[in-house]
């Protein structure tokens, strides 16, 4: 069916030197040194155990401006690929960016582009505020409001240092201390600060070893073990997060990390067996409990092999838990001997059965930030500069896409023997896509500048609490390879980026499915696209794919290189239900494409 275009609009830019508050970033900070301020150690991310004890919504280690109010969004699994076998929704996968209190802990926008930000939020269930500095570390809001946005819940950590760096049995000992009524004061407190701050649980990381003995300068004494207190602290640990997952609400998780064992020794096990699996499920019977939970999930440590994971999976359905509580352990730092990012793919083909299709557990991903902060080695180079070069955005937001995509970039492709395959080959994307108004800019949440309807104020901006739905599929092109599809920094309509359609060759067609969707439309649903033709070009479509696979397409035709946006009826789809939003490039004969999409809604 034809679809009249309603109209068709250009916008040309302009460059604003000072801008109303009404934009995402006010004129002073607009036009202040590039500068980040992170509160790496103090409140109200980072808490003592006495501040925790002291804690509460209107102390002084209490901050309101940090509390989260959006709600975790539902989401739908999102298969890519009809001819391939349905990749397994069961898995979950927990991102665990090492340091976060280093990269991210800050509420206001800052006035600096090149920070740690994340956008492949479509493949991930839990972000975990992995860091290691005090021993409650609270996440930060505009993290929770994105990640909230996207569905995915948002835990913090508790970390207590390994006794080589700092840390004490008598710490330990003060979060385990109970009340007269055999409850656990510290426990009660780590409900109420997750639920002031809404962010959706903790992982209890313990690895002090509880057998050392220390001095009065909490050095180790060498040779001295106190072996009764330390299986006196660990048994008393998992009743405390026996405690904790019984009173958490429901909708939280209480994770624990391999690591401490029940006499109090740190051993990790790298695999579920009879000495991590009590930290997961007691299953000893007393008067007073039967086979009681835990926790919600176990993170295990690195270093697992095949038949550690066989043996896993078997202790977990002895336990008459889910595989999927159980997380394993990827460390991803370059030059650390575990799963190294991009160098080792051995783990993934582990942990997956029937070609990829069937998963044995859930992941944790440590440190995929390796990308930003990786520096290089002696026999490795950087995977980007852009923690100190804000121009080499590229390389960094390719090392993203390659974690997820593979080595070609486009997850929608299989290719024959790649080093790195993507996570996204193994595990589905999910989707929160199932309502209207939809609307999307293509906006990462930072920037060199700063746009409006194409207006442009300059000044490098960073808020990841802004950031847009960002496509599902990052990024899958059917058909021809030559088609690159990336973020660009360098032109956007609204906040800091567009999305780029380059080629250096002619194309018959491909296909860029970008959004999973579950929209039904009435008859007063209008589709709008912005979009820039930097050279002249009639070969780029929009078009939205229906559950019963009627495609509606139309072309995006401008006769100027300015931002321009047509507005398309939908009206005679009423009662249809979008499946899938992308864009298309039909019959490209010239040799070089070049388009920018500024922003795309159906209201």
């Amino acid at each position: 069916m034809n679809l009249r275009i309603l109209s068709i609009k250009v916008v040309f830019p302009v460059v604003l030197m000072t801008l109303s508050t009404t934009l995402f970033i006010s004129t002073a900070t607009a036009t202040a040194a590039s500068k980040a301020e992170i509160n790496k150690t103090k409140p109200p991310f980072s808490l003592t155990l006495e501040q925790v004890k002291n804690w509460s919504p209107t102390s002084q280690f209490a901050d309101p401006k940090n509390v989260s109010t959006t709600k975790i969004q539902k989401r739908f699994v999102a298969q890519l690929n009809d001819r391939k076998s349905p990749l397994d929704e069961q898995v979950k996968l927990l991102l665990a960016p090492d340091g976060m209190n280093n990269l991210s802990n800050f509420i206001e926008p800052q006035n600096k582009f090149n920070l740690y930000n994340f956008t492949h939020w479509s493949y991930v269930d839990i972000l975990n505020w992995f860091t290691g500095e005090e021993t409650v570390n609270v996440p930060a809001k505009p993290w929770v409001d994105t990640a909230h946005k996207n569905g995915v819940k948002v835990i913090g950590t508790v970390f207590f240092r390994p006794a080589q760096y700092g840390g004490n049995a008598d710490t330990v000992a003060m979060l385990l201390e109970m009340d007269e009524k055999g409850r656990f004061p510290y426990a009660d407190k780590l409900i109420e600060v997750a639920l002031y701050y809404g962010f959706d649980g903790w992982l209890m990381n313990q690895e002090t070893d509880l057998t050392f003995v220390k001095n009065a300068d909490n050095e180790i004494i060498e040779g001295q073990f106190d072996y009764d207190n330390a299986a006196k602290l660990a048994n008393k640990m998992q009743s405390f997060m026996a405690y904790l997952t019984k009173i958490a609400p429901e909708d939280m998780e209480i994770h624990w990390y391999d690591a401490m064992l029940l006499d109090g020794s740190v051993r990790w096990q790298n695999q579920l067996n009879e000495h991590s699996s009590p930290f997961l499920q007691d299953n000893k019977t007393t008067f007073d409990k039967i086979n009681e939970r835990v926790s919600d999930s176990i993170f295990l440590n690195y270093w697992w092999n095949a038949d550690m994971v066989k043996e896993s999976v078997k202790q977990a359905k002895t336990l008459n838990r889910s595989v999927y509580d159980l997380y394993f352990g990827a460390d991803l730092w370059p030059d650390r001997n575990a799963q190294r990012l991009f160098q080792r793919r051995q783990w993934l083909d582990t942990l997956f059965t029937e070609k990829g299709s069937k998963g044995q557990s859930s992941i944790a991903l440590f440190a995929n930030n390796a990308s930003f902060m990786f520096s290089g080695s002696d026999t490795l180079d950087a995977y980007s500069d852009f923690q100190k070069d804000a121009n080499d955005y590229l390389s960094y937001y390719q090392s993203e896409v390659r974690l997820f995509s593979g080595d070609d970039l486009n997850v929608y492709q299989d290719d024959d023997k790649p080093n790195w395959p993507g996570l996204g080959r193994y595990i589905p994307a999910k989707s929160i896509l199932s309502e209207l108004p939809f609307d999307t800019s293509f906006n990462t949440g930072h920037g060199k500048f700063v746009a409006r309807k194409g207006e442009v104020q300059l000044g490098e901006w960073f808020d990841i609490g802004q950031q847009d739905i960002l496509p599902t599929w990052q990024f899958a092109v059917q058909g021809n390879e030559n088609l690159s599809v990336f973020f660009d920094f360098e032109q956007a309509y609204n906040g800091g980026s567009s999305l780029a359609l380059r080629a250096k060759s002619t194309i018959k067609l491909d296909s860029i499915p970008l959004y999973k969707t579950a929209i039904l439309l009435n008859e007063s649903n209008q589709l709008s696209v912005t979009f820039k033709h930097n050279r002249p070009t009639t070969s780029v479509w929009v078009w939205l794919e229906t559950a019963d696979k009627v495609k509606i397409k139309y072309p995006l035709i401008s006769d100027t290189n300015q931002w321009s946006t047509i507005t398309v009826n939908l009206k005679h789809y009423q009662g249809k239900v979008i499946d899938k939003i992308g864009f298309m490039v039909l019959g490209q004969t010239s040799q070089l494409l070049s388009t920018n999409i500024g922003a795309m809604s159906i209201q």
